[in-house]
């Protein structure tokens, strides 16, 4: 057993079932993100920071250069707590969520460092404090670390993009003569459109480039054997049996910026276009969060650069999504704390009940992504055959699905033995993105 094993009680062992996921489980993810993405995370932010100095001085004025030298200095110590597994300190802030944070830290109890808390909880105090390093500023609050890597996400995947708006155009063009079940065929491509633009989350990449080029609606027939649960019939027959009732009102709770944002803004876009919903709401963060979730400034700058584009396509695409806008069709809220807290879904209920009747008002909530696939499970280890609806252990305020690629050693709903399967071809399958699930659950 190394030193770092024994000064941190890290057990070289699998993370068993039927118990949170920790960091001092050296075979699971939870330790590898803690020990190897995370630092590298905080290093490519002062990297980041340092690289555009000048930028951000001109910015923000002269005087931000000594607080943006002290934010460096703080994102390092930061670093070194978390590679040292120091206990979570308070935070101070004025953005509304300093009680249910410092509350949550105080219950934690013994179990309250990086290696030692729940997976979910270490990792969001990580991205909590980061962002209260700026807060902590008189110039830099607004400054978003993550904002380069996010634009480089969204034009780095134009010719895809063009190539997506092409395929739906084509099919919008001809809506009159439509029946309703190619509309539902099409309405479970645009789904699966949007389940694989989750693969562009920056946070697994540590941040590196991610670029999605070719014609991604060609190639999905090619990724449904990557599907392992596939609750998207189920989907479409829900959102196929809400248009009987007036007026129908669907949420994305959102993840990532760049390409994923995108195909979001498509399958929306589709939604109001074929009638299948009056609304379309939006879920985004309130702070730069886990490198690449989309915020108001991210949905704003991604309507704004869609608009401006050479691709006429994507300009009146980006035009038509801000009429949406306008209109009222399409709706981004307003920001909730409880998005970037610590807690997991099942205790929405107690500590953001508000949230959750505005929840249960929807007709069907979209999650997106890996984060918020944790928070619905709360990265709590479950056997990997539990039925999904089981996980959620009663967060039910309306009927869900959630669309997400595989990036943490956590699942549930599988079929017997299908695990073994996977892992016998790949030990890794859980943690690449190449796996995806569509799971979906009645109010």
């Amino acid at each position: 057993m190394t030193e770092f094993q024994t000064k941190y009680n890290i057990i070289d062992e699998k993370p068993p079932f039927n118990a949170p996921l920790k960091a001092q489980y050296k075979q699971g993810f939870a330790f590898y993100t803690m020990k190897e993405r995370l630092p590298i995370i905080l290093t490519q932010v002062i990297d980041q920071l340092s690289k555009d100095k000048e930028q951000i001085v001109q910015h923000f004025g002269e005087d931000a250069r000594e607080e943006l030298k002290q934010a460096i200095g703080e994102i390092s110590k930061l670093k070194y707590e978390l590679q040292t597994d120091k206990e979570f300190t308070p935070i101070a802030t004025e953005l509304g969520d300093e009680q249910v944070w410092n509350d949550f830290i105080a219950g934690l109890g013994n179990d309250n460092s990086y290696y030692s808390a729940c997976w979910l909880y270490a990792e969001t105090y990580m991205y909590r404090r980061l962002n209260n390093i700026f807060e902590s500023t008189t110039l830099l609050k607004k400054l978003d670390y993550f904002q380069q890597q996010k634009h480089k996400s969204l034009t780095n995947s134009y010719d895809a993009m063009g190539a997506v708006m092409q395929s739906i155009e084509h099919f919008n063009s001809e809506k009159a003569s439509k029946s309703e079940a190619e509309i539902g065929e099409f309405f479970v491509k645009m789904l699966k459109l949007n389940l694989w633009g989750n693969r562009c989350d920056l946070s697994l990449t540590a941040g590196q480039d991610y670029q999605q080029d070719g014609d991604p609606l060609s190639l999905l027939e090619s990724c449904n054997s990557y599907i392992v649960s596939d609750h998207s019939p189920a989907v479409w027959d829900h959102v196929r049996q809400l248009k009987a009732s007036s007026p129908v009102v669907i949420d994305i709770v959102n993840d990532n910026s760049g390409y994923e944002l995108f195909t979001d803004l498509c399958l929306a876009d589709f939604i109001i276009e074929h009638g299948l919903a009056s609304r379309v709401n939006f879920n985004v963060k309130a702070i730069p969060w886990y490198i690449s979730d989309v915020t108001p400034k991210d949905m704003q700058w991604t309507l704004s650069t869609l608009m401006a584009h050479e691709n006429p396509l994507l300009s009146a695409f980006g035009h038509r999504l801000q009429s949406r806008f306008d209109a009222g069709t399409l709706h981004l809220k307003e920001v909730n704390n409880f998005w970037t807290s610590p807690y997991e879904f099942h205790r929405m209920q107690d500590i953001e009940p508000t949230l959750y009747r505005e929840l249960g008002q929807s007709d069907l909530l979209i999650f997106k992504g890996d984060l918020n696939y944790r928070k619905l499970l709360g990265d709590f280890n479950f056997p990997y055959t539990t039925p999904f609806r089981d996980a959620l252990r009663g967060f039910h305020p309306t009927a869900l699905c959630s669309l997400r690629t595989v990036k943490a050693d956590l699942i549930c709903g599988l079929t017997e033995g299908l695990s073994d399967k996977l892992d016998a071809k790949d030990s890794c399958w859980m943690t690449t993105g190449e796996y995806a699930v569509i799971q979906f659950t009645g109010k």
